[in-house]
């Protein structure tokens, strides 16, 4: 055996090595004598070097290699740096949106404390402002590439609800966050009217079968959600049926996104003046086939908007109108009827009929539950988000989104293991778990133990997620909207009531291309 291959065994991670009563060199966190394990053959040797190499379980929780693929695009100086490479402060940034509440410092220790760290024998722990530097020279685009890279995955399985009529359910929607009260921080993203804090604000792709976000798009305040909607165009596609709230449609963003292949079902403002809607005729199950025409007003405004006087006018489209009420009635008898409105692609009443349509709807609710998990689950309430610059600010958001899916990647696959929808693990409860294993899967400081987890640290965890309790189903639920209904409005268990109604739009004779 070599002495370069000898140095091996004495990482920086495992237990020193030492002699039997034999007087045999010992392989490290092993019991066994080098001359054993030679004489055992590869086989052993190979299961023992796959616990040297072995990831911890942060990275573990992600998809293979998003994050060395990421850091190719770093600084060139920064991928070499002696301790804080770039994948070294990539991984710190990712654990620091896992534990918000701790400082720098703790962060740190646990990063150098897990597995697989790519460090150096006897490298000394950097200190709070070592980190802010190499967060600063990471940059932005570098934790953007690992969420990008790791929701694209595709070996999660979607759950029960994460279908509709086949086609792979998607919901649109977004958000926003506060930041630091910092003057430069106020005039790059923006401060609401009698606010006191910057906000970003986040728009985003959820699919709703992993509750994992698809895509997503990072501005300030000032930028409008359509704006960042627009973003996103690219994440639809073929065998999706996207659902989105009523402030994202337009006759321009519906013919581009619907481009995609992708099957919409967006909700519409309920105003007769407000959509550039005109009744062809009513389908049998109550819905109507409407013809979409650009007004002269709205095309002047799109002409404005671009730039370009000379843009060419859409072209007239047909789609599918299901107006219909809802009936919320409380256990205490407390009673409200909603009227809304959803435009879809989906125009054979036969295959798609108007009432699951409507009840389909209520998915959209999934990415509420996301963002609320996202902003005061994650992040905690009432804290802003750490960075001190643009750019930490942006590379922040992007590592809290990865966190988020990185919960819900590993929720998904304990449902999937055990036939359950995500929906019946508690995100909360997973999120605790997630922590308390990241915490236990570290190295011994005073005498470099490996953690006792095998080469799999994600069993542990899923088997301890499958043994908490499950989330009650089909619950129905009504509370007030507002701080004030919050207040004096308890809340109650509720059923719902859906009623299809026809429209108060004009009729026409025309059809598309006429």
């Amino acid at each position: 055996m070599s002495a370069h291959f000898a140095m091996l065994v004495q990482g920086p991670s495992t237990v020193p090595a030492g002699r039997d009563g034999a007087g045999e060199l010992l392989v490290p966190g092993t019991g066994a004598g080098v001359a054993g394990r030679v004489a055992a053959g590869p086989g052993l040797w190979e299961d023992w070097l796959a616990d040297l190499r072995r990831e911890g379980l942060i990275e573990e929780l992600l998809a293979d290699g998003v994050i060395a693929g990421a850091v190719a695009g770093a600084e060139h100086g920064h991928r070499l740096d002696r301790v804080l490479t770039a994948e070294v402060t990539a991984l710190c940034v990712i654990t620091g949106a896992l534990f918000p509440d701790q400082g720098y410092d703790m962060i740190l220790a646990r990063v150098f404390g897990m597995p697989g760290v790519p460090v150096k024998p006897g490298t000394v722990t950097p200190t709070g402002p070592a980190l802010s530097k190499a967060r600063e020279r990471l940059g932005e685009q570098v934790m953007r590439k690992v969420f990008e890279l790791d929701a694209a995955r595709a070996d999660i399985t979607p759950g029960p609800g994460g279908t509709a009529f086949g086609l792979e359910l998607t919901v649109f929607d977004g958000t926003t966050a506060e930041v630091f009260s910092d003057p430069v921080l106020a005039e790059e993203f923006g401060v609401p009217e009698g606010g006191t804090k910057p906000k970003i604000r986040l728009v985003a792709h959820l699919q709703a079968g992993t509750r994992r976000w698809k895509a997503a798009a990072v501005g300030g305040y000032r930028d409008g959600e359509n704006t960042l909607a627009d973003e996103l165009e690219g994440s639809l596609g073929e065998g999706m049926l996207n659902l989105a709230d009523r402030g994202f449609f337009s006759m321009d963003r519906w013919l581009r996104f619907s481009g995609t292949g992708a099957h919409l079902c967006w909700r519409v403002k309920n105003s007769a003046r407000s959509v550039p809607f005109n009744t062809i005729r009513t389908l049998p199950d109550g819905s109507e086939l409407v013809l979409l025409r650009e007004s002269n007003a709205m095309l002047s405004k799109r002409r404005r908007d671009a730039g370009d006087p000379a843009l060419p006018r859409l072209p007239d489209t047909a789609a599918r109108l299901i107006s219909f009420t809802v009936l919320t009635r409380t256990r205490s008898g407390r009673t409200k009827t909603t009227a809304i409105r959803v435009l879809t692609t989906l125009l054979d009443p036969d295959l798609h009929p108007a009432g699951e349509l409507a009840a389909l709807y209520a998915e959209r609710w999934q990415v509420e539950t996301a963002f609320l998990h996202l902003k005061k689950t994650v992040r905690g309430p009432r804290r802003v988000l750490r960075g001190r610059s643009v750019t930490l600010v942006r590379q922040e958001a992007w590592a809290l989104l990865l966190v988020h899916n990185m919960i819900a990647a590993i929720a998904a696959q304990a449902a999937s293991s055990a036939g359950l929808d995500p929906g019946a693990l508690s995100f909360t409860a997973v999120l605790s778990l997630v922590r308390s294993h990241a915490i236990a899967d570290s190295c011994c400081k005073h005498c470099g133990q490996r953690p006792a987890s095998a080469n799999d640290p994600l069993a542990p965890l899923t088997t301890a997620i499958l043994a908490r309790p499950r989330d009650r189903k089909g619950r129905k639920r009504t509370s007030g909207r507002t701080p004030a209904e919050r207040r004096n409005w308890r809340t109650e268990e509720a059923t719902y009531t859906l009623t299809i109604i026809p429209s108060n739009l004009p009729k026409t004779d025309t059809c598309p291309g006429s």
